[in-house]
């Protein structure tokens, strides 16, 4: 005793120290039951005895059920908790109405013994609430104060980190073809930056569980893991703060924090529907190219698998295909033109104009008295629009005219050994030796993918010098914003066209139907239009530095750059001679391709203040 008796902790210092407990049990869990999964799913023969992972997923549904509980009696306000964490309460009640059902024999499973139907429920559970607790840790994130632009970036690099990891698994690739590192790590990148360039064929030296991961990863990348943890907020029935709206909005990149839960609502539910319905119009098409039967009442899953695949990578404008031919096997289909196309064009348009023609569409057909003329589309949306139908059309006639004019009798370029399945002398015809019906449907088809789609139904290699080029001029553009497309973006050529017209028109202010934009945006286009250039630049660079001995040509080199920045996927053939430093290089290229080099950039200066001050202006000699 030193005079004074020892005072008994508070009641809130002991609710802090429990939670942190619980808090540090949850990551040990969740570690723990990843690793269990991971070593009874990712090896054709576990290391360990099964009946120890099981003991331990047994441990970690535990501790998931008993932390629940413990917050639930540990915090005031049970009703919020309950309120916002439902989810998690609704999953326990599902597993154990199930396996209440099994025992007491209510439900049969064939096949499977009591024991097993515990494990299933177990593993169902675990990988349930791993998924609810993973998208809910940017809320947590968020509320430390990290800048959204650093949490955008952060979610981008877990994703590849955890995506490489699991196609380092052995049951990700053929049993007698492992996965390095690197080819792992550009593999995730490509697929989450959905890009589409690979250096391992997708469906050959991919198990089929390493293609489940691929899938997974160009959804996430597509849709962007922010945008999930938000719809997992808003189906919790709790709001969304200032600085969560912010960080959904870096992913639609739009300013009215008002309406991110209704573009996020948006956003997924029309990817859903898009997806499904394209590929249940594909069906057909991929049973009769496999060889399967083509009954809806009984679907093949392989057919599904491959339909659902090419929907979702087409959409996300991946360029991910199953065939190590792309859609080279498969352009006479009328889905490709028909459903393919329009899949790549919806996804390159962003959603906030799908959003916006949604609503119009709406209003038009369900006119209110008091809105006569409904909602009258942005003037983003009147740009994409704009900007992205004239480049469909220029960019299907210029390349029509490039290859039919007899520049396709040029050198095509060094030849490339494809060590993938040979392909079919019929569909590596160039563009002139095709009909004249074939041409015109290969140039649209063309067009649409060059900008960051990446399938392709001609070979690129043979294209022209002419036709590489005119394509690399369209991946370097891209897609537009807050969509699944990269590039420099239409909007960004729009508003440099603009100037360029404003200025010659002598026009003070750059002005487009009927609206001004004002300085800082062009500041912003311009700064964007320069800093992707760059990048460009860069990477043609240290491409011809890390590939000089490969004896490949200048312009195979550039369109691999321009189609890494832009996020492409379309490919002369040299991915898989690529070098160990050139993997990286173009790793890097489509990381930041897939973000923006202007996103990149504005992380590293979030300390920055703008200066109150200004000096005095001179003028300088342009021209």
């Amino acid at each position: 005793m030193n005079g004074k008796d020892e005072q008994p902790a508070s009641p809130f210092l002991f609710r802090r120290r429990m939670l942190m407990f619980f808090d540090v049990l949850m990551a040990f869990a969740a570690a723990s039951a990843i690793t269990a999964l991971a070593l009874e799913y990712g090896f054709y023969t576990p290391p360990v005895a099964t009946v120890y992972l099981h003991i331990v997923q047994a441990c970690v549904l535990g501790a998931f059920v008993l932390d629940r509980f413990a917050r639930l009696l540990l915090l005031g306000d049970r009703r919020r908790f309950l309120r916002e964490n439902w989810i998690d309460f609704a999953l326990m009640l599902a597993a154990a109405a199930t396996a209440v059902a099994v025992v007491t024999g209510q439900v049969q499973i064939r096949l499977l013994s009591a024991a097993a139907v515990y494990v299933v429920i177990t593993q169902v559970y675990i990988l349930a609430i791993l998924v609810v607790r993973t998208v809910g840790f940017q809320f947590k994130v968020a509320g430390a104060g990290i800048h959204p632009i650093w949490v955008l970036i952060g979610s981008f690099v877990m994703v590849i980190l955890f995506g490489t990891g699991l196609l380092m698994l052995p049951k990700a690739v053929p049993q007698e073809n492992p996965l390095g590192f690197t080819d792992a790590l550009f593999t995730a990148t490509s697929a989450t930056c959905v890009t589409g360039l690979i250096v391992r064929d997708t469906g050959t030296e991919f198990a089929r569980f390493g293609q489940v991961v691929i899938l997974a990863m160009i959804q996430l990348g597509g849709l962007g893991i922010m945008v999930f943890g938000t719809v997992f907020a808003l189906l919790a029935g709790r709001g969304l703060s200032i600085r969560e709206s912010l960080m959904a909005g870096q992913t639609f990149a739009d300013g009215t924090v008002g309406r991110i839960g209704r573009m996020v609502k948006f956003a997924v539910i029309s990817t859903l529907l898009i997806e499904v319905a394209a590929a249940a119009v594909m069906y057909t098409m991929w049973a009769g190219f496999l060889g399967k039967e083509s009954s809806l009442t009984l679907p093949d899953a392989e057919v599904v698998f491959t339909s659902v695949f090419h929907a979702v990578s087409a959409f996300c404008n991946a360029g991910f295909s199953l065939q190590s031919a792309s859609l080279m096997e498969m352009r006479g289909k009328w889905q490709v033109i028909g459903v393919m196309a329009p899949l790549i064009f919806l996804g390159g348009l962003g959603f906030p104009v799908l959003y916006d023609l949604v609503r119009s569409l709406w209003y038009s057909l369900f006119r209110r008295p008091e809105h006569p003329r409904g909602p009258i589309l942005t003037l983003h949306s009147k740009m994409v629009l704009s900007m992205s139908l004239v480049l469909l059309l220029g960019g299907a006639v210029g390349l029509f005219m490039i290859e039919t004019s007899g520049g396709s009798g040029q050198t095509f370029g060094a030849p490339i050994s494809n060590r993938y399945n040979p392909r079919p002398l019929a569909q590596r015809d160039t563009m002139a030796q095709l009909p004249a019906g074939a041409q015109v449907r290969e140039a649209v088809f063309q067009s649409v993918t060059a900008r960051t789609a990446g399938f392709n139904t001609v070979d690129m290699n043979r294209l022209s010098t002419g036709g590489k080029l005119w394509m690399c001029l369209l991946m370097i553009i891209g897609g537009s914003p807050a969509s699944t497309a990269g590039g420099m973006k239409t909007t960004t050529l729009a508003v440099l066209l603009l100037t360029i017209w404003c200025m010659l028109r002598r026009r003070e202010r750059v002005e487009i139907f009927k609206r001004s934009i004002t300085e800082p945006f062009v500041r912003k286009a311009v700064t964007l239009a320069g800093l992707y250039l760059m990048l460009v630049v860069t990477v043609t660079l240290l491409l011809c530095v890390t590939l000089s001995a490969k004896g490949l040509t200048f312009m195979q080199i550039f369109f691999e750059a321009c189609s890494a920045c832009g996020t492409v996927g379309l490919t002369c053939g040299i991915t898989e001679c690529l070098t160990q430093a050139a993997k990286y290089v173009i790793i890097a290229a489509m990381f930041i391709g897939r973000l923006g080099p202007l996103t990149l950039l504005l992380a590293l200066t979030v300390r920055l203040r703008a200066v109150r001050y200004a000096y005095p202006s001179e003028e300088v000699v342009l021209g």
